[in-house]
């Protein structure tokens, strides 16, 4: 059993040898496998070569690049090298770029391709300490010499090096110590700049030995697709989990999605709630669309899917896998019960093709006006044979996910209530699960045993939650067994984790580390509770941090400053946890909103009709986008959408603290019903 990722890979190598390990495209777009012995050989060689470029045991090593093949080669060679990555996709700003690799001491660090060095080289001047650039692209067009070396000529060095008789890389992994970082991963800081989490390979080892076993079932046969940015710890952990078990990942992006999706034909795939929409929404255009779908197959799969949501909605209540907010007392239970029984008899497949050609028969002996009817009738129950039913309709739309998934694990934002039933009910288990960067990242997650909508599932192995509310005061103590440990079931407060994934700390951030982990127990900044099938349920958000549904993580506080420097905006508040895009709820400031109005022809009249005023609405739509955009310095998922205008200043004892701090899921709670409608309307 591995003690580090260092020794993942290794035994890897060895158990897997010539398997495909990863698949990737090569320059004629087509699917190109690295086998896990080719991997491996790879990454001690580049591994060497770090080392020989002076490279030190626990130093970091920058890696700017998406999903590619190199990207893994040089995780595994860093990691070999006793060194920890420090990950970053190519979008990254000026900014970012300077902080990153400034503050993490790099010396070394790999860069995708000539458009993301032209970005380091515009902010060369700013960045300390870097000595040796790394170009991963085999067409970059830059010369090497002066610090900058091409991928695959380094590990020819590396190769060339062991060759003659060097093996340090050996000695490094034998050095590889249970709490030393294998990476460092900037997160968005309230103040604008990122916050290095420190994650040990001992984090990780538990997701592998306790969290990966219990949830994944990933063997060697399965096949996974990578789609979300590789240096997020959720695809990390993907990835890895995939390594250990022998199972192939092909890397793929969203443009490429549809095609890749049939060409891997995926039997396990994660992702964040975004894609699982987008596959979703697909799927209703093509069935809604007569040009694509015939009336009759549209009219087959709406009964389909009739039946089979009833029927699976049945069978998770009587499996005792329907989440219960409310603690449903003993005569609840069986009523609904009761119904779910009926629901099950009269939805069941064969149960439906027995009645269906029954009557059929029936029909067929009472006269010859009723044999055409006892014909149809019949042939529907035919058709509604459990096997056939599942063959021409529902398995017709699984093709949509390749045709070969079996389940889907989803995190990095809510997964919506309609798209998590749709793929339960067509027979693709849905495995929600909850994490975040600072924990590595799981901390609970749905099983294949208990696969409880409504939830985020169990908490993890040798992990153990906390409720609490804002005083500090514990309301429900559960561990990994289930167990209440003390508090009760069913009440809302903020999330807490004590377990051997819970990150190291913020680097060179002792002060931001002390107040988020305290006596062991992190503060995860997210409100929920356990309910009463004793799992975990999110309801909203302590913290200031927002997850869009791509995943995306978005800091409100630099926003929210910035459009706050508009004359006509009081105060504002960045909405948008697990929607698409960003929302903001807005005080106008009403003198000077009064004054523009009457220079622009609008009517005088209360701030209640002003706010609804769509010319209003628009002209604060434009303020917002003149504070807020790619030329002010926000990424494009960053960018505030939607407004909703409000009349009420945020005040002291009601949406703000003493400290004059907003109390976000109070102003949340406040105008969730205008919040849900925004988003409706937009």
């Amino acid at each position: 059993m591995a003690n580090n990722l260092a020794e993942v890979y290794k035994e890897s190598a060895d158990k897997f040898g010539t398997k495909p390990a990863f698949w990737y495209k090569n320059a004629s777009k087509d699917y190109q496998a690295l086998t896990y012995r080719e991997l491996y050989d790879d990454g001690l060689a580049l591994s060497e070569a770090l080392i020989d470029l002076g490279v030190k045991a626990r130093e970091h090593v920058g890696v700017l690049a998406d999903n590619r093949m190199e990207w893994i080669v040089a995780d595994c060679a860093v990691i070999l090298a006793g060194a920890a990555n420090v990950p970053r996709g190519s979008d990254i700003t000026d900014s970012e770029i300077v902080h990153i690799l400034t503050h993490s001491g790099a010396k070394v660090v790999f860069i995708e391709n000539d458009k993301v060095y032209e970005k380091y080289k515009n902010n060369k001047s700013q960045i300390k300490g870097i000595k040796h650039v790394i170009i991963m692209d085999k067409d970059s067009k830059l010369k090497t010499g002066a610090g900058l070396v091409h991928f695959r000529e380094l590990i020819e060095k590396g190769r060339s090096l062991r060759a003659k008789g060097k093996k340090e890389t050996e000695k490094r992994v034998a050095d590889i110590k249970p709490d030393d970082l294998f990476t460092l991963i900037y997160t968005s800081g309230t103040t604008g700049m990122p916050k290095g989490v420190m994650l040990m390979h001992s984090n990780m080892i538990h997701q592998m030995h306790y969290v990966v076993p219990k949830v994944a079932r990933v063997t060697s046969e399965d096949r996974m697709l990578s789609i979300l940015p590789v240096w997020h710890i959720f695809e990390r952990v993907v990835e890895y989990f995939a390594i250990i078990n022998g199972g192939s990942t092909y890397y793929t992006k969203v443009t490429d999605l549809r095609n890749d999706i049939q060409k891997a034909r995926p039997t396990f795939m994660a992702s964040a709630p975004r894609v699982w929409e987008s596959i979703y929404n697909g799927i209703y255009t093509r069935i809604n669309d007569p040009k694509q779908t015939p009336p009759v197959r549209r009219f087959l799969f709406k009964v389909a899917y009739f039946f089979s949501k009833h029927y699976h909605a049945a069978v998770r209540f009587l499996k005792g896998l329907e989440v219960d907010y409310e603690g449903r007392n003993i005569l609840v239970s069986l009523g609904q019960g009761s119904i779910a029984l009926v629901k099950w008899i009269l939805t069941a497949p064969f149960v439906v093709s027995i009645l269906a050609t029954g009557l059929g028969y029936y029909l067929s002996t009472m006269g010859s006006g009723l044999a055409t009817l006892a014909y149809v009738i019949a042939g529907l129950g035919l058709l509604f044979n459990a096997f056939t039913l599942d063959r021409i309709v529902l398995a017709k739309i699984r093709q949509a996910t390749g045709g070969h998934l079996r389940a889907t694990l989803s995190g990095g934002g809510a997964l919506q209530k309609h798209v998590d039933a749709f793929f339960m009910d067509i027979g693709i288990t849905v495995l929600e699960g909850y994490g975040m960067t600072e924990t590595g990242p799981v901390i609970s997650v749905r099983t294949f045993e208990r696969p409880i909508m409504g939830s985020v599932g169990d908490i993890v192995q040798l992990s153990e939650v906390q409720i609490r509310d804002d005083a500090g005061h514990v309301l429900c103590h559960i561990d990994d067994k289930r167990n209440i440990l003390s508090g009760k079931i069913g009440v809302k407060g903020v999330v807490h984790i004590r377990g051997p994934q819970v990150m190291k700390g913020y680097y060179k951030n002792p002060e931001t580390t002390a107040k988020t982990i305290v006596d062991g127990w992190m503060n995860t900044g997210d409100i929920g509770m356990i309910n009463y099938k004793r799992t975990l349920t999110l309801t909203g958000r302590a913290k200031d941090t927002i997850v869009l549904l791509g995943g995306e993580n978005v800091e409100p506080v630099p926003i929210e400053n910035k459009i706050d420097e508009s004359p006509y905006i009081r105060q504002s508040m960045v909405v948008g946890q697990d929607q698409k895009v960003l929302g903001s709820i807005i005080v106008p400031d009403f003198d000077a909103l009064n004054a523009w109005a009457k220079d622009n022809g609008i009517p005088d009249a209360k701030p209640e009709q002003m706010i609804l005023n769509p010319k209003v609405i628009d002209f604060y739509k434009k303020e917002v986008r003149n504070f807020n955009s790619v030329k002010t310095g926000f990424k494009n998922f960053e960018q505030v959408q939607y407004v909703l205008l409000v009349t009420k200043p945020f005040e002291v004892g009601d949406e703000l603290t003493n400290l004059m701090k907003m109390k976000r899921h109070i102003i949340t709670e406040k105008y969730k019903d205008r919040i849900l409608e925004l988003y409706k309307n937009s």
